[in-house]
């Protein structure tokens, strides 16, 4: 059935080639499709420049994964293989934003005078902070 496929290319030593990319594209029946992937088994056809999807299928993991491992330096995918580093290295932690402060414990009080609310305010968080989120609230105001 080989015959057939324009596709495939036969070397000196008679083992027969096809491209990764068109092995999805082949217009071939079923049974000529698994005896062509027999031949694959068996060492008589070479598949050249595999692609992702077929590569993470065959290693039975995740097309994402194999994006994450194609940029690594041969070193790097080493220490992925022994162990000694992750795959995907974890983001860290940015550092705390200084106009977001601890939660404001909500008063629920009606009749409360504004300021004796600012003054609670101060009192839980303190004067900076308060200062820092009047001047955010300020800049947002005047940006809408």
């Amino acid at each position: 059935m080989l015959q057939k496929h324009d596709t495939y290319q036969t070397n000196g030593g008679g083992i027969k080639t096809v491209d990764a990319h068109s092995l999805l594209h082949l217009k071939v029946s079923k049974a000529a499709a698994a005896v062509d992937a027999a031949d694959w088994v068996d060492g008589r056809i070479t598949v050249q420049n595999p692609t992702i999807r077929l590569a993470a299928y065959a290693w039975n993991v995740s097309i994402w994964s194999v994006l994450r491992a194609l940029p690594l330096m041969p070193e790097q995918r080493d220490a992925v293989r022994h162990g000694q580093r992750p795959l995907v290295i974890p983001k860290r932690k940015l550092a705390p934003n200084p106009l977001v402060g601890p939660a404001i414990k909500p008063v629920i009080n009606p009749v409360m005078d504004p300021r004796q609310l600012l003054d609670q305010v101060v009192a839980q968080i303190g004067i900076n902070a308060t200062l820092n989120w009047l001047g955010a609230y300020e800049g947002r105001q005047l940006a809408a």
